[in-house]
């Protein structure tokens, strides 16, 4: 499905260019703790660093879980992780300190670093499949990508038959604060940042290179999700998880109205 489109990049005979130096940048908060380790195992793969910004609070306010903090961190020596402060008293926007843990990861890389990709923990990427497909796309050609992935719903092996492109691969150089604080968050910087630039991009063999998790949660765990994260002031989101876990999964989510189909879990 590329192969076109890098064909026109790439004129034959062209020498390929060094493989580029990337920065990948995880928000992180203890909600996630199921996911970090496997996001931060599969971003080492192709990374030249990998860095997870954290505050001791949910962005509601109430406090973090210290001792799974401190496992975290424990358990992830690939990673390095970066403490910043939250301050319950400012007034901000309900995306503020989703964009300030960007701002801190960008302001942060290494002075080598070419690009930086932005995650959440629980998007995943498929660390082979990205390496599989640097060795093709003519990234060295492009300002900035949003990278498709898969969706998922409940559990790890229900699949939304919609791809989304939350992922953001960005050459650092064209970076710029207001770019990362914007409340549009990682799509900001893809809409300022001039051409040449894609979105939407599937790996190698034409399918997402990344899993998005972001709703597979029990019960409780979705709760808490909706109570401390950045949208919770958009939707009744407790009434919505109450009357989703009333019964089995029906196959269509109350986020976005997905379809979805069964596969064999990555993670």
């Amino acid at each position: 499905m590329i192969g076109k489109w890098i064909r026109r990049l790439l004129p034959f005979g062209k020498e390929k260019p060094a493989k580029p130096l990337i920065t990948t940048v995880i928000n992180y908060c203890t909600n996630d703790y199921r996911f970090i380790h496997d996001c931060i195992e599969q971003a080492s793969v192709f990374s030249h660093e990998v860095l997870v910004p954290y505050t001791n609070f949910f962005y509601d306010g109430t406090p973090e879980n210290s001792e799974l903090l401190n496992r975290t961190i424990t358990e992830n020596p690939k990673a390095r992780f970066i403490h910043f402060d939250y301050d319950a008293k400012k007034k901000v926007n309900s995306q503020h300190w989703v964009t300030f843990a960007r701002k801190i990861g960008w302001k942060q890389t290494s002075t080598e670093s070419d690009f930086i990709l932005f995650l959440d923990a629980d998007e995943i990427v498929d660390g082979k499949a990205f390496v599989d497909w640097l060795e093709v796309y003519p990234l060295h050609r492009l300002n900035v990508v949003k990278l498709a992935n898969y969706y998922y719903f409940r559990e790890t092996h229900f699949q939304s038959l919609t791809f989304e492109d939350s992922v953001i691969l960005v050459r650092k150089k064209l970076l710029r604060e207001s770019m990362i604080m914007d409340f549009e968050d990682r799509n900001k910087p893809y809409t300022e940042i001039p051409e040449p630039k894609q979105r939407m991009v599937l790996g190698d063999h034409s399918k997402p290179m990344i899993h998005h998790y972001s709703w597979v949660r029990t019960k409780e765990e979705m709760l808490r999700k909706v109570i401390t994260w950045g949208h919770n002031k958009d939707r009744d989101w407790v009434s919505l998880v109450e009357k989703e876990f009333e019964g089995e999964f029906s196959g269509r989510d109350f986020v976005h109205g997905y379809k979805y189909k069964t596969v064999e879990s990555f993670i």
